[in-house]
């Protein structure tokens, strides 16, 4: 079944916030079971069927749930009823659908639906309308579950009005977050050892390198725990806690043979994400104050880049509504 990514969630829930349109999300029903099947299956009725039906061959025409090919067939369902809507995939993230529309006042913008599944998120003005009478229109609706997004990829999301006045989106992990802690807090408990407190920083010191630890090699078993924090530490990092990206990668790049020293540190950065559980990722969609004078400006024409142009892709849709401007440096090398 289709998944879309977090980052084009994020970019999506900018999108919203900076042309001030609506987000609202639902979950399709009995997703699975709502697919035509690819495969030919059958059973053979039994009284539950009625007693005029027993001992009959029935063929199943809707997908299995629990099926090899029910996510494929689901998938490709879907596909075919976003755009039979009109909607198209992205050409960055096949699961981001988009379609052409106006504001009231006539103003352009690109409706966009994501799914994660059977989860539908869908950035438009007329929001409910699209999954409630559109992709309702073809699936059963979960009932209650149109509406803004509450969680969302294991998010908790949330409107933050900013110093500026400005409305934006926030991820938050803590639920993930400390439901995680609690479970390495359990472990300690059973080996007679607890999480640090007062810690500043998930290093200690916070110019630890992993990478010329000669501490005592951990045994097979505590080289696997060490492993699975390791991905619960990646995943905390893929629902937005930015601030131990860095920590994370290098105590990964150990996981071939980990030792006592690189356990420490696991732990120092799960009692780091403890003392700032509530820490949340704020899409701002404030335009960044940049002052070209700050750039020094080369002179390129001595080069081979005189004449070269910047080749757009030809197939790239219409601009539509506010973008982004992106901050990047060049470098030759």
């Amino acid at each position: 079944a289709g998944v879309v990514s977090r980052d084009s969630v994020r970019i999506a829930l900018t999108y919203a916030a900076l042309n001030d349109i609506e987000v609202t999300a639902c979950d399709i029903k009995n997703a699975y079971i709502q697919a035509p099947s690819s495969e030919k299956h059958y059973v053979i009725c039994g009284p539950e069927f009625g007693l005029e039906n027993v001992g009959k061959v029935a063929l199943i025409r809707r997908a299995l749930y629990g099926g090899k090919s029910s996510g494929a067939d689901f998938w490709k369902h879907l596909r075919t009823c976003m755009h039979h809507l009109g909607f198209k995939p992205c050409k960055a993230d096949s699961e981001i659908w988009m379609r052409p529309a106006q504001k009231e006042d006539g103003t352009d913008y690109w409706e966009y639906v994501l799914l994660y599944v059977d989860d539908a998120l869908c950035i438009s003005c007329n929001g409910r309308n699209v999954l409630e009478m559109e992709i309702g229109r073809y699936w059963d609706i979960k009932e209650g579950s149109i509406g803004p997004p509450k969680i969302y990829l294991g998010n908790k999301t949330s409107q933050v009005v900013l110093d500026n006045g400005v409305s934006a989106w926030a991820f938050s992990s803590s639920q993930y977050v400390q439901g995680a802690i609690e479970n390495v807090e359990k472990y300690m408990r059973e080996h007679n050892i607890s999480l640090p407190r007062k810690v500043t920083s998930p290093f200690s010191p916070p110019e630890y390198r992993p990478e010329v630890d000669v501490s005592q090699e951990l045994d097979s078993q505590q080289a696997a725990y060490y492993q699975s924090l390791i991905g619960i530490l990646r995943w905390i990092v893929e629902l937005g806690r930015v601030d131990i990206a860095t920590e994370a990668s290098l105590l990964a790049s150990c996981m071939a043979l980990p030792r006592v020293g690189h356990l420490n540190q696991v732990f120092r950065t799960f009692a780091y994400l403890r003392q700032n559980h509530n820490a949340e990722l704020v899409l701002d969609p404030t335009e960044p104050e940049i002052s070209a004078h700050a750039f020094p400006r080369e002179d390129w024409s001595y080069s081979v880049y005189s004449a070269v142009t910047e080749q757009l892709p030809p197939n790239m849709p219409e601009s539509r509504g506010y973008g982004f401007k992106i901050r990047t440096f060049v470098d030759s090398d």
